[in-house]
């Protein structure tokens, strides 16, 4: 009887206490609704990685590509036939790294900051799947960054070029 008390208690403090919290649908003020979060559509993303695909099987480079918004999750993914299966992991951590710092730096601008004697050594080690080489690029469209374009499969060079086909191709740019 005493446990039955005890939950009754327990359950009329709760009460109390939530009865004294705003409604659910305030408690988030701060945070956009996802109609207001400047993110890629499926269909832009599905643009974006069609073009990046376009130039990446031009370069003769197999490769996966990976739209990411700009939180660093996937939006779009594909794995282009004979893609090694690496890439995709790669290309997502890619990606990821440039939304980590919200489209300020490309995948590959972070290497030489996170070599051995640097003062940020080890940072790309963090937040778990970080990866600072080229290869990922953030997209901006009017000044704000809407997603992040990773591809693996080439040279970094061959990766970045790909990638930047899939910005212009919904009128993004690279920079603010």
């Amino acid at each position: 009887m005493k446990h039955f008390e005890l939950t009754l208690a327990a359950l009329a403090a709760f009460y109390q206490t939530a009865s004294a919290l705003p409604p659910v649908s305030q408690w988030y003020t701060t945070l956009k609704s996802p109609n207001e979060r400047f993110v890629l559509n499926a269909q832009q993303a599905l643009v974006a990685t069609e073009a990046a695909a376009a130039v990446a099987a031009n370069n003769s480079s197999p490769s996966s590509i990976v739209i990411t918004d700009p939180s660093g999750f996937v939006i779009s993914l594909l794995r282009m036939d004979n893609a090694w299966i690496e890439s995709v992991d790669t290309c997502i951590r890619k990606a990821r790294t440039v939304s980590l710092f919200n489209g300020a730096f490309t995948s590959g601008d972070l290497n030489p900051i996170v070599q051995p004697g640097s003062e940020d050594y080890g940072l790309d080690t963090t937040n778990g799947g970080m990866l600072a080489v080229a290869g990922a690029i953030p997209l901006f469209i009017n000044g704000t960054f809407f997603a992040a374009i990773g591809v693996c499969g080439g040279s970094g060079k061959q990766d970045i070029d790909a990638a930047t086909a899939g910005v212009y191709a919904v009128g993004g740019t690279l920079t603010l």
